[in-house]
């Protein structure tokens, strides 16, 4: 197969999972387990191009997730986890029309997809997908190629997939845009959710009611000296972000009555996250006083870090399979952000980031989406090298 033949391959499996829009919708910050739209992106996209892969077996969730197994049966094989919801780049321009362009504009070489999801999701998918339509021959151990359908930052998806579908493997991959690094450890996450109570009354007179507001301003105040652990030596330290502010009812002109601080608490390897949660309530009772009475913490969704051995089979078999697509000077890397390898790595299953798409095009929410279609095919280069390294 030419080169020629290789992108046009990649392009249109990139195209064709960009049929159906699979983004957080504008306005929105979550999609609900069982979304009807996006279970419509599997049933009419991805379940096709995986029926034509031929997979050995499927099993469907309720909610939408789907687990292919290609080659014997068994726990000793490979997970290649893959994302159906699209979340960031939510205000980039033209972020539904997808569009293949040079990339040289955008710092990328040759022809480039365009499109909310192309740098996130969609390009890695292709590539797992392309990686899969040529896997090695005569596999001795399954591979798995996973399809979740998590859309609130947390680990529902995985639970789903690896819990309810009962999928095992000996390593994985979590298939995100990492630039073609392999990345062996990322941060979890616990949010730390602070209710404080108040009395709603009419803003023209105060002294009638209790403003949680101003409890709430004493609570972001309070976390700001909050003792946090030692920096680790790659993922760098943690933090506690107050990042949601909420407070009802919304009415005209009142004080509310309730008002809701959600922190997102940084986690390192090996830290407990009920202990996170527990700090901070007993950080913030020290700290307020006599306000305490009116706050209350308890925890919110959780999501735990991970961490692999650089030099374990499949690292380095990622890294070997980027040295044969040519890539120069193949790396590892770590990741400040929470991924779902924190709940494999949890349930036994060694698990890496790893897939095309640059990091920094998900900075920022106008960012542009964009991934380059060799940077795909290089990257189904690596994975299917991985392929055959573990299950052949």
């Amino acid at each position: 197969m030419t080169a020629t033949s290789v992108l046009a391959d990649v392009e249109a499996l990139l195209l064709a999972l960009r049929a159906v829009d699979t983004a957080v919708p504008d306005g929105e910050t979550e999609v609900a387990p069982g979304d009807p739209r996006m279970i419509r992106a599997v049933d009419e996209v991805r379940m096709p191009l995986v029926d034509e892969l031929a997979p050995d077996e499927v099993r469907r969730h309720a909610d939408g997730e789907v687990a292919a197994r290609f080659g014997p049966a068994g726990d000793d094989g490979l997970l290649v986890q893959t994302y159906v919801v699209s979340q960031h780049g939510n205000l980039m321009r033209d972020a539904h029309r997808p569009r293949i362009v040079d990339g040289a504009p955008l710092g990328l070489f040759g022809p480039t997809a365009v499109g909310q999801g192309a740098n996130q999701n969609k390009g890695p998918m292709a590539a797992a997908l392309r990686a899969l339509a040529t896997r090695p021959a005569g596999l001795a151990r399954p591979v798995w190629l996973t399809f979740s359908l998590e859309g609130r930052s947390s680990h529902g998806g995985s639970r789903r997939l690896l819990d309810d579908l009962e999928v095992r493997a000996a390593a994985g991959v979590v298939c995100i845009g990492t630039d073609l690094a392999v990345s062996v450890a990322n941060r979890g996450r616990a949010d730390v959710v602070v209710e404080v109570a108040g009395a709603s009354a009419h803003s023209s007179q105060p002294w009638l009611g209790r403003n949680p507001r101003e409890g709430g301003a004493d609570v972001i105040t309070a976390l700001r000296p909050l003792p946090l652990p030692a920096a680790h030596p790659d993922l760098g330290g943690v933090t506690a972000t107050p990042f949601r502010v909420e407070a009802w009812p919304v009415a005209p002109h009142p004080l509310p009555a309730g008002a809701r601080v959600v922190v997102d608490r940084r986690l390192l390897p090996g830290e407990d996250p009920s202990a996170a949660v527990t700090q901070v309530r007993d950080h913030l009772a020290h700290l307020l006083g006599d306000r305490a009475g009116d706050v209350a913490v308890s925890a919110g969704e959780v999501m735990l870090p991970a961490q692999v051995d650089p030099a374990s089979p499949l690292v380095v078999a990622l890294l070997d399979g980027l040295r044969a697509a040519g890539v120069a000077e193949p790396r590892t890397i770590t990741s400040k952000n929470t991924f779902d390898a924190g709940w494999a790595c949890h349930r036994g299953i060694p698990t890496a980031l790893f897939g095309p798409g640059r990091r920094h095009f998900a900075a920022g929410v106008t960012a542009t989406e964009a991934v380059a279609l060799q940077d795909c095919e290089d990257a189904a280069t690596a994975l299917r090298h991985a392929m055959e390294a573990l299950c052949c």
